[in-house]
């Protein structure tokens, strides 16, 4: 009879620890899920959304973080291979209320810069752009085309040609061909000097 009784008591306390215990599982398995690393699988610019791999699961099509998304906007496209930061904002289990945070390296895309100093974009066609704050300069790459600049002087160099600009001074260079800018007046270097159909200088 005392067994009977304390089972009466018991029971409603032992089926809320029942409960208890099963929210605090679903409780676990939604924090598992709401931040993993994932991989891009699949991207639809026009939409600005992607798939993204996490274990063995896909998510569906999902949108993905912009540099800025306001009065001053930027788009950048994920990479299909690029790994991202997975966000499930929902705690479910179907993806729909995830995002994805791009932005970190692996060994498919490692950082093109490892000075603290240097912020540095490189795009998929091997044009760069650089500035460094400690020395700061600024460098420009595409194919042949160069730019580079500090606060004293800025060089812009297209295939054989190229100018430099300073404070006291502006140089354009092609060949053996320059024109010197500065206080002194305008100085002229190279095989012939023409002037509006007329050499002025010795071949």
């Amino acid at each position: 009879m005392f067994d009977a009784l304390l089972r009466m008591q018991l029971g409603p306390i032992v089926e809320r620890l029942a409960e208890m215990e099963t929210q605090l599982e679903d409780l676990y398995r939604r924090a598992e899920s709401f931040c993993r690393i994932g991989i891009c699988q699949q991207v639809d610019a026009a939409s600005n959304t992607c798939k993204v791999s996490h274990g063995d699961l896909l998510t569906p099509a999902i949108r993905f973080f912009n540099p800025s998304a306001g009065a001053q906007t930027e788009t950048r496209i994920p990479t299909v291979g690029e790994q991202c930061l997975l966000l499930n904002y929902g705690g479910g289990e179907g993806g729909v209320q995830s995002v994805a945070l791009f932005g970190l390296n692996s060994d498919r895309f490692p950082p093109v810069s490892s000075v603290a100093t240097l912020t540095r974009r490189r795009h998929q066609d091997g044009t760069q752009s650089d500035y460094d704050d400690a020395s700061h300069t600024f460098n420009w790459v595409n194919g042949p085309t160069t730019v580079s600049g500090s606060r004293e002087q800025v060089d812009i160099k297209v295939g054989a040609a190229s100018l430099s600009l300073n404070a006291q001074s502006i140089t354009l260079q092609i060949g053996g061909t320059s024109l010197l800018l500065d206080a002194g007046g305008a100085h002229f270097s190279g095989p012939v000097v023409d002037h509006q159909g007329r050499v002025i200088s010795p071949r």
